[in-house]
């Protein structure tokens, strides 16, 4: 089964259209009227709907992936994007990277509980 994508407020609902229109299961913070929740509403939200949350902001999640592991709070993986391989003015690039994620996500053993930079 492929992975769902919950992209937050760093990118683009176009990338969410996009990913959409070539099959996958993805959406932003911005279509479902997410903006300006905390880093932590925003991965609740995620994991309650069990999509991987996809974001730029590397610092504030990997405090808070390390937070709820701590506790023994399950999360889906956190997909961190990295601005020297995917800049935030790329969506081609954004799209890409995503597409390629989520077409190798149905092998991958750790979709749970971890952090993965693209």
């Amino acid at each position: 089964m492929t992975a769902k994508l919950y992209l937050d407020e760093d990118l683009s609902q176009r990338v969410a259209q996009a990913l959409r229109e070539r099959g996958f299961d993805v959406v932003s913070s911005h279509e479902v009227g997410n903006d300006g929740l905390t880093d932590e509403e925003q991965l609740i939200y995620a994991s309650g709907q069990g999509r991987h949350l996809v974001t730029y902001n590397a610092r504030d999640y990997l405090c808070l992936a390390d937070l709820w592991y701590r506790k023994g709070q399950r999360f889906p993986k956190i997909l961190i994007l990295h601005e020297d391989h995917c800049p935030r003015h790329d969506l081609g690039a954004q799209i890409r990277i995503l597409e390629e994620f989520l077409r190798r996500s149905p092998e991958d053993p750790n979709l749970w509980d971890c952090v993965e930079f693209l």
